[in-house]
């Protein structure tokens, strides 16, 4: 029978990650932990933890109200700080009856935009004064690592107040030029929505939601954007035009028309994110769409004519938008990609491999002077 794992030795399969590389880690109990790194699952030998040592591992590590959660719901989020090592946002689970845990590694400190590889468009987002911006994509893929680094964009220029919603608070802001102030859910506030309806009262300039989860939240997070706040969120959703629809459907069919108006009046700007296997160096890279909000995104939104918003972000490069295909062809040929990686989450083969050959269709010159995002036109909500 094999010796108990104490806490100091789970605690090591989390320093590991940091020697590995990896972004996550994968224990469950009486199964050898397993890694992911640079996006790939990858087994150990090591030592199991028995279903004994996990529970005596997260009695010693959740607090209170944390195990309460646990207990009621099977699920719970919540950070861990392993002194000299780093932070982690473990996510605890049941499964067929017993324990198991991802964890994943948060980077240490500011997390400073020029580091992360993404276009600068992202970043002249934060230029709105009000208004949504939205970064969608699947879970991994750097949703929150890039809100982390538009916050502190927001952070080291301006000077204001924000007041960050999240589940659990992944990345701490240290105040530079603004007063933070950072939410859990299940500890400092009930739920996002709940949040939400009081936020206003704190006299906010930008809010940060960790994630939308339900028309609730979405309503009073549109309401704070046209009341004159910049509101940056992230949605689970594979690409723009998703992300859109999915906004749109939170709603009934009588209050559709309204909030098309609404999302319209005060879209910024969408991500979409992929986080790619690097070709050139070990490590991974992100491929992305971008949404702007032009005068005719606008309208296409407010108008429900979403089968457009695709061509509109191919013909949008001179703003910085440009199509998950775009992101793609643009990182293959930089040599940044393999082309075979690209093609397996490619939208749209077809048209992939006819820009690869240097083939493009359906772009049409715009007129720049009225195609201008919002941001450059100062016209907030």
């Amino acid at each position: 029978m094999s010796e108990p794992l104490t806490r100091a030795a789970i605690d090591a399969y989390l320093a590991a990650m940091v020697e590995r590389q990896a972004s996550d880690l994968y224990l469950r109990s009486d199964s050898p932990p397993a890694y992911r790194v640079n996006g790939e699952i990858v087994r150990t030998e090591l030592p199991a933890p028995s279903d004994a040592d996990f529970r005596a591992y997260l009695d010693a590590i959740l607090t209170p109200v944390a195990a309460e959660r646990f207990r009621k719901t099977a699920d719970l989020d919540f950070a861990y700080t392993l002194r000299g090592v780093g932070r982690f946002r473990i996510n605890l689970f049941l499964h067929q009856g017993a324990l198991g845990m991802v964890a994943r590694l948060i980077p240490a400190g500011a997390v400073e935009f020029g580091t992360l590889n993404l276009p600068d468009a992202i970043l002249h987002m934060v230029r709105a004064q009000a208004g949504l911006i939205l970064v969608v994509g699947p879970t991994g893929c750097g949703k929150s690592t890039t809100l982390a680094a538009l916050i502190h964009e927001i952070n080291r220029t301006r000077r204001g107040h924000i007041v960050t919603i999240e589940d659990p608070i992944e990345f701490v802001h240290e105040e530079i030029g603004c007063l933070v102030h950072q939410r859990q859910v299940g500890y400092d506030t009930e739920s996002f929505a709940s949040a939400l309806r009081h936020v206003v009262r704190q006299s906010p300039d930008v809010i940060m939601i960790g994630e939308m989860r339900d028309r609730d939240t979405m309503e009073t997070a549109l309401s704070a954007a046209l009341t004159g706040h910049l509101v940056l969120t992230t949605l689970h959703t594979a690409n723009v035009v998703q992300s859109i629809d999915r906004i749109l459907n939170y709603f009934p069919p009588e209050a559709r028309g309204q909030a098309q108006n609404d999302l319209a009046t005060t879209l910024v700007g969408l991500v979409s994110m992929r986080l790619l296997p690097r070709r050139d160096k070990p490590g991974r890279v992100p491929a992305v769409e971008i949404l702007l909000s032009t005068p005719s995104v606008r309208k296409a939104i407010a108008e429900n004519r979403l089968v457009e918003i695709y061509d509109l972000m191919k013909r949008g490069a001179d703003f910085g938008m440009c199509t998950m295909n775009q992101s793609l062809v643009q990182l293959c040929r930089t040599g940044r990609i393999r082309q075979d990686v690209a093609e397996r989450i490619a939208p749209n083969l077809e048209e992939f491999r006819l820009n690869m050959q240097g083939m493009y269709t359906g772009i049409e010159s715009i007129d720049m002077r009225t195609e201008k995002p919002r941001w450059e036109k100062d016209d907030q909500p």
